[in-house]
Parts: C-alpha cells; sequence; structure tokens
C-alpha cells in the first residue's frame, strides 16, 4: 500500500485534473456512454480501454493506468459532480476516505473555486441514485 496521505492524494488528483481538464472531461464522458448504455459496474480498466479508443493522449492514459492513486479520487470526484455516474461507478476503500480528506475543498482550491457539487461524497451520490434524486436521474 502506498505510504501517500489521502490528502496527498486528493491534491495529487486535483493537481492531475487541473493539468488535464480535457482528459478529465473526456473520462467523465466516458463514464456517462457506459452509465446510458446500462452498463452496471465500470471499472478503472473498462475507462482506460475506452479512453485508448477514444484517442485520449497515450501518455495521458498510461500515467493513469500506472498510478494507482489516481483512479479513486477521479472516480469519486466524478460521482461528485454526477451523481447519476453512480449507477455503475463502484468504491472501495480509500486513504482519501479514512483520511477523511475534503474533496470539496481540495479541489476549489486547486482546481475551481467555483465548481458546484451536486453530491459532497460518492455515499451520497450513491444515496441519491437509490433514492431516485433527480440529480441523479
Amino acid at each position: 500500500m502506498s505510504s501517500i496521505s489521502g490528502a496527498d492524494m486528493a491534491q495529487a488528483v486535483c493537481c492531475w485534473i487541473k493539468d488535464h481538464p480535457a482528459a478529465f472531461k473526456s473520462l467523465m464522458h466516458i463514464v456517462h456512454r457506459e452509465v446510458d448504455s446500462g452498463n452496471p459496474c465500470v471499472q478503472q480498466g473498462d475507462v482506460m480501454k475506452l479512453a485508448s479508443y477514444a484517442g485520449i493522449e497515450v501518455t495521458i492514459t498510461n500515467q493513469f493506468r500506472r498510478d494507482r492513486t489516481l483512479w479513486p479520487g477521479i472516480a469519486r470526484y466524478m460521482v461528485m459532480l454526477s451523481p447519476r455516474l453512480a449507477r455503475s461507478l463502484g468504491f472501495k476503500a480509500s486513504k482519501l476516505d479514512r483520511d477523511d480528506v475534503d474533496l470539496i475543498a481540495t479541489w476549489h482550491e486547486i482546481v475551481n473555486p467555483n465548481t458546484f457539487f451536486l453530491a459532497k461524497s460518492w455515499k451520497e451520490a450513491k444515496r441519491l441514485v437509490e433514492e431516485g434524486d433527480v440529480s441523479a436521474l
């Protein structure tokens, strides 16, 4: 297991997103397509394969594939921004959860202070999906 803290993971993820906004949007689009097609389980490997097919820059997908600390944060941010993605994205325990990292504050500090999140956490996004909330449709 990595010795990086949850806070450091969140900062690394946000720096990656800030440095690769188009790639992040493309990854979100890929997951949206999978949710819309009814795929019940979208995993990192699926997204990377589809990203390669979609023409996302190879160096970005290779970095993403090698760095296992990016996906947990990226997936969490995806469902916090668009809770309906929690229909297909699953979550394992992460230092981001265990260290009780404020993902929204980290995003606002590094990526964009004006971003509005529809869910405060991946757990809230899952709950919104289960409840059929309009933000998760």
